[in-house]
């Protein structure tokens, strides 16, 4: 038998599954069409925006006074955008410096009070609209990272994204703006790179530069993506070691400037808040491994809140998460899943595959907040994986494509109604439950209640439920309505003392119900000092204690409370004022005059009684001029007020 002769043509290569295809491309499927990208943004813009509009109506909540109303930077406008640049995010309210370093979200919130002043619907929108800017961006981003798949594969990754329930507080909180515009800017700065990367365009280069910036300045965590913007690369280019370098290295260069400016201007005086129990449970540890096992909880509690987003919290502050060792079957379980994850992907890092990927993305997308790396000010918080998150949507996505057996290349609803209709099932579970999570944030009483519900075991959803029903006792008229809330307050109270016995913050606030309250003086006293008692610096407890006796004619007791304050602080206008009244009181008019003219000339606008104080006291001084002068001041504050 003749030999056949050898076929020594080479067979045609297959491509590979992250060979560069540069534009996506509008896919030919004769059994039925592919939507044009244009109506998959806005359908996934308009969800967006629809599951979210019931928070344009809300008031402000829990952090949001400290970015807005109660910040003194942000109150004088756009003149103090230079202050956001020097100082940490908190430095307005508290004086010192923290951890954060957000100039950006400031300057945001500065410029829409220069504009609009201060109105929570306003903030509300500009929320909204950035968040389905980012949205927008993201099915940009997608659709050219995954261009080789079908559009409908980053159309369901970004609805899932967009409904996720987990994503509900940094919609709705006023105050994660700084969330919102971070993920906004990595996003934008990521398609640039793609778009050098696919085009090489130097043009795209400089901006994702530009971008990543400004990220940065948004918020910290966006530093992460220094190195998920190689890894996405890798996994979804052909590309060479030195391409995948030249991208990144403007994210270098960006968060080298930015750590420069942190060091210079928050880190340089060396002044930090230390981390309290009161904020991060994991303080309360008392070695590493325990901390290190309850880490790793906190982890898989987020894994399975992403995976059935229910019961979800504001806060999951001390004590909610106890502190538990590797002995404990928690710990064990988390440290398996997460090592079986972590296995997987370096194991899969070859093949590129998918969910090596999804499985690397969240776990970088996460690190920083992990308190892993570096203790933070919180122990969990579901904004904390506000983006890593996306690479759980990415995950269940191609899970459920690779269960369905999916063609990824070339599919739509014809012929493949089974992924539509999960995909919905899914979508529209989420939905109906972030529209129902969505209600709690429409203001603090709705919120506090919810977190107490919760978060059972948090003293700071109790204490703050406490708070609130605090401010409403004064205003309430019906007395009996007034007892109850009273009531409702010190069983908070309460509550939160008895899960963090020692923090002065909840006595402080009980001895405000007390007086609000009316006929609890001695109570009311016994709180105030045993504030003092665990905080001896607590300025505001000391010189409430100094008021009420001031009011009960102590007047010797009022004077040694008060004199201890304002020796540490001469700028506590309110102490300065109890104690030129006690002084006055009891007959020192000297010493009265002294400290009434220190508040005076801390700040000139006083209230009525100051004026008339400051009259009576020259009068039995025997200055009359003084005493006019002081009464004419009176007169004009009391016209002005009619």
């Amino acid at each position: 038998m003749a030999k056949q002769k050898q076929n020594k043509t080479k067979p045609p290569q297959a491509k590979s599954p992250t060979q560069v295809v540069n534009k996506p491309v509008q896919l030919d499927i004769p059994n039925g069409k592919v939507l044009a990208d244009k109506w998959l943004i806005i359908m996934l813009v308009a969800i967006a925006f629809l599951i979210n509009a019931a928070t344009i109506r809300y008031e402000y909540t829990l952090d949001d006074p400290y970015f807005t109303t109660d910040n003194p930077f942000v109150r004088e406008g756009v003149s103090s955008i230079p202050q956001f640049f020097t100082h940490a995010a908190y430095y307005g309210v508290f004086k010192n410096h923290d951890a954060s370093y957000r100039p950006l979200m400031l300057t945001s919130f500065a410029v829409e009070k220069q504009l609009f002043g201060f109105n929570p619907q306003i903030s509300h929108v500009i929320n909204l609209i950035l968040f389905c800017v980012a949205i927008f961006l993201l099915f940009k981003l997608l659709r050219r990272v995954f261009n080789i798949y079908s559009p409908y594969i980053p159309f369901f990754i970004v609805l899932l994204y967009v409904l996720h329930p987990i994503h509900t507080e940094v919609v709705a909180s006023i105050k994660s703006r700084d969330e919102l515009l971070a993920l906004l800017f990595t996003t934008l700065s990521m398609l640039q790179s793609f778009k050098y990367i696919d085009d090489k365009k130097m043009l795209n280069l400089i901006l994702s530069a530009v971008c990543f910036f400004l990220a940065l300045i948004s918020k910290e965590s966006s530093i992460t993506f220094v190195a998920i913007l190689p890894m996405t690369i890798y996994f979804f280019r052909d590309e060479k070691p030195a391409a995948i370098i030249k991208a990144t290295a403007p994210y270098l260069v960006m968060a080298g400037i930015y750590m420069l400016m942190r060091m210079s201007f928050i880190e340089s005086d060396g002044e930090k808040v230390r981390i309290m129990v009161n904020n991060n449970a994991l303080m309360a540890a008392t070695n590493y491994a325990d901390k290190l096992a309850t880490i790793l909880f906190i982890q898989f509690k987020y894994i399975l809140l992403l995976i059935f987003p229910h019961p979800l919290s504001w806060d999951y502050s001390y004590s909610e998460i106890p502190i538990i060792s590797f002995s404990n079957y928690k710990a064990l379980i988390s440290l398996v899943v997460i090592g079986a994850g972590l296995f997987y992907s370096f194991a899969n890092l070859k093949r590129k595959d998918v969910f090596a990927y999804c499985i690397l993305f969240y776990c970088a997308g996460a690190v920083i907040t992990s308190n892993l790396l570096v203790d933070i000010g919180a122990t969990m918080a579901e904004r904390f994986i506000f983006t890593a998150s996306l690479g759980f949507c990415i995950g269940l996505v191609f899970l459920v494509a690779k269960l369905l057996k999916l063609n990824k290349s070339h599919f739509n609803y014809a012929t493949a109604p089974r992924v539509f209709f999960v995909m919905t099932a899914i979508s529209v579970l989420y939905a109906a439950k972030t529209v129902a999570r969505n209600e709690v944030w429409k203001n603090n009483l709705d919120l506090y209640k919810s977190g107490v519900e919760t978060a059972p075991g948090s003293w700071r959803t109790h204490y703050l439920l406490g708070v609130q029903y605090t401010k409403m006792i004064s205003p309430e008229k019906n007395p009996e309505e007034k007892k109850d809330i009273f009531n409702k307050a010190i069983e908070q109270f309460n509550s939160s003392s008895a899960i963090l016995p020692l923090n002065g913050d909840v006595y402080l606030l009980k001895g405000y119900a007390f007086e609000f309250a009316g006929n609890h003086d001695d109570s009311a006293i016994a709180a105030y000092r045993t504030t003092l008692l665990i905080d001896s610096s607590n300025r505001q407890s000391a010189n409430n204690l100094g008021g009420m006796l001031l009011r009960r004619n102590d007047l010797d007791g009022a004077i040694q409370v008060l004199t201890k304050i304002v020796a540490k602080d001469t700028t506590f206008i309110d102490a300065l004022c109890n104690l030129g009244a006690a002084y006055g009181n009891k007959g020192q008019f000297k010493d009265a005059e002294k400290y009434y003219l220190m508040a005076l000339r801390k700040k000139p606008d006083q209230p009525p009684n100051v004026y008339m104080s400051m009259s009576n006291i020259y009068k039995f001084m025997g200055d009359s001029a003084q005493s006019q002068y002081y009464r004419q001041l009176l007169n004009n504050v009391l016209k002005a007020g009619k």
